[in-house]
């Protein structure tokens, strides 16, 4: 019998109005109604669990005054050193464990590099 998120959806309300007030624990209602409890864990992480964020401080990453200049710009040497500044910066090692088992390793990445990547990795953790 294959088990859609709609069911596992219905059966979360019906546990949240009848199985708290009894007392009875997540894993034996869903146990009682014929879906083992990993499915429900699985459907109830992938829709309610946030994103675990970590924040990430790089030392000797351009200050926000160095990283833009206001329009216009004059000057060709302050634009110039802001992107020598910004890719002076190396990071040398990412590691990222996904709870599938997946893991994405980078090395040695300059400042604009770990920008980019971040950017292909934000639309992956938003779904």
């Amino acid at each position: 019998m294959a088990i859609s998120s709609k069911d596992i959806e219905t059966l979360w309300g019906r546990y949240q109005s009848e199985g708290v007030s009894k007392g009875v624990s997540v894993s034996q209602y869903f146990e009682a109604n014929g879906i083992p409890y990993h499915v429900f864990e699985k459907w109830y992480k992938k829709r309610y669990r946030q994103p675990d964020v970590v924040e990430c401080v790089v030392d000797g990453t351009p200050n926000e005054d160095q990283q833009s200049c206001p329009a216009p710009c004059s000057n060709d040497k302050t634009v110039a050193q802001g992107l020598t500044l910004k890719n002076s910066v190396t990071v040398s090692h990412v590691n990222i464990c996904l709870s599938n088992g997946m893991r994405i390793d980078h090395h040695k990445l300059s400042y604009s590099e770990l920008l980019s990547f971040i950017q292909k990795l934000e639309p992956l953790c938003l779904v």
